[in-house]
């Protein structure tokens, strides 16, 4: 298991040649996307099936079927290659394949798949029926207490849990924990099995730097990851560096963050309100958000450059994420190597959730927050 401080020495332990042959844009490819979405769900489409609120997932199936978790309604809605609707599935309720919360949605072999609850685990066939569930309650830690990082539950295709909370220690007012005892508690990560209600602890990380009723970060350091085949990119936005991991927690490799410090410029600093007190960083953090992707390698998005406070669950949660007008995020990929071999933007407004092969699908808000499932190719 990493520690905090194993952690930071293995978050640094870049040599310098490694250093300056990651951070050379000489050799950047130029990726881009379709000049228009190649399928478009929602939005301005107001029929019944199109409306979209609350999406938390999507993914494309094999056959093409693109199935989206809308937490609006606690449904998968299923449409076909070109967008067309098809059917639903779940619903709110407590019977079997209902819902009565909407988390995460991931891809199984076979077109299946398994939806992530604060309830359990659902799985439904490729035909939407409703397959199997596994109720499940993540363990509390003796004397501490655990807020989940935002989108810090990532089902994998074996049925266990990769999980990222919060550990806060302390008594506050006669409660045990009801407030953060510390500007910047650490993070868990471990796997956990619903079936043997085992937690499995990968690592111990720097959480997210934490704000208080009176004073706040303006571009807080927090806690990424993403999950892929039989990876997990690990980083905590701060550091300069990612972590491969197996998802038994054994090193893969130390990647490089693949984007120079940027300083906070004297325009992006604003003085305290009579709300708030605001802290601000010498330099932007290096990074975003990070997303798995095929043949081994991981995109990370640059932090953008903003110009007032963000909290972090708006760059990193599709539910929460605020449209930002600075013409898009800007990605990196990263090779299994920890190569950066080429640079995409993504559209104005849109969330990346998922990277094919020769797609990318996330979603996009409009300028009304109207909601709507994209798919771009990707244009190597």
């Amino acid at each position: 298991m990493l520690t905090p401080a194993l952690l930071t020495t293995s978050l640094t332990a870049v040599s310098c040649d490694a250093r300056t042959g990651h951070d050379s844009t000489d050799t950047l490819e130029r990726w881009t996307l379709s000049a228009e979405p190649t399928v478009v769900i929602g939005g301005a489409d107001e029929r019944e099936g199109y409306l979209l609120h609350g999406v938390v997932g999507a993914t494309r199936l094999a056959d093409g079927r693109i199935v989206v978790a809308n937490e609006g309604t606690l449904q998968l809605r299923y449409y076909d290659p070109e967008g067309e609707h098809l059917y639903d599935a779940g619903g709110p309720g407590e019977g079997p394949g209902e819902l009565e919360s909407l988390s995460g949605i991931v891809r199984l072999p076979g077109d299946s798949v398994l939806v992530d609850s604060w309830l359990g685990l659902t799985r439904f066939g490729p035909d939407g029926r409703h397959a199997s569930s596994i109720p499940y309650d993540l363990p509390p830690y003796y004397g501490e207490c655990r807020w989940s990082v935002e989108g810090g539950q990532h089902p994998l295709a074996d049925g266990s849990i990769v999980a990222v909370a919060l550990v806060y220690v302390g008594i506050f007012g006669g409660r045990r924990c009801p407030q953060p005892s510390e500007s910047q508690p650490p993070a868990v990560i471990g796997r956990f099995i619903p079936t043997t209600g085992v937690f499995d602890t990968i690592a111990e990380v720097p959480g997210t730097e934490e704000s208080y009723p009176d004073d706040a970060y303006a571009y807080p350091k927090t806690v990424v990851f993403a999950v892929g085949d039989d990876r997990i990119y690990l980083g905590q936005t701060g550091s300069d560096t990612i972590l491969a991991m197996s998802v038994t927690g054994d090193t893969v490799a130390t990647l490089l963050a693949p984007f120079e410090p940027v300083p906070v410029p004297a325009d992006a600093r604003v003085s305290g309100s009579a709300r708030l007190n605001w802290t601000y960083p010498d330099h932007y953090p290096r990074y975003a958000r990070l997303a798995a992707a095929p043949r081994e390698r991981v995109w990370v998005m640059a932090y953008p450059t903003l110009k007032e406070p963000v909290a972090y669950p708006e760059l990193m949660s599709p539910t929460t994420f605020r449209r930002l007008e600075d013409g898009g995020a800007r990605w990196r990929v990263v090779d299994r190597d920890g190569l950066s071999i080429a640079e995409v933007r993504m559209p104005e407004g849109f969330f990346l959730l998922e990277v094919g092969d020769d797609h990318v699908l996330g979603l996009h808000k409009d300028e009304l927050e109207r909601e709507s499932v994209q798919v771009y190719q990707l244009i190597r």
